[in-house]
């Protein structure tokens, strides 16, 4: 294969990759997130479950994973 046909053969690589990239791009746009969203009705349910997740975030942030079970490290 010569340095010529090889970069016609990655130019055509290349050029098939764009047009599946442009192809997905405007998949992406023209899909789930143009549509209307609509937030759930509700109320109390829907704050509570807010206030549990912040809640748990918030624990989360005080205790990393690993840091409370001191015993299982070596003594060395």
């Amino acid at each position: 294969m010569s340095i010529e046909e090889a970069e016609l053969k990655e130019m055509e690589m290349m050029n098939k990759w764009q047009e599946n990239t442009a192809k997905m791009i405007e998949e992406a746009n023209s899909s789930w997130h143009n549509d209307k969203w609509k937030p759930r009705a509700g109320g109390a349910d829907d704050e509570a479950a807010q206030d549990r997740a912040w809640a748990l975030d918030d624990w989360k942030d005080e205790n990393p994973r690993g840091a409370g079970n001191s015993k299982l490290t070596p003594c060395g």
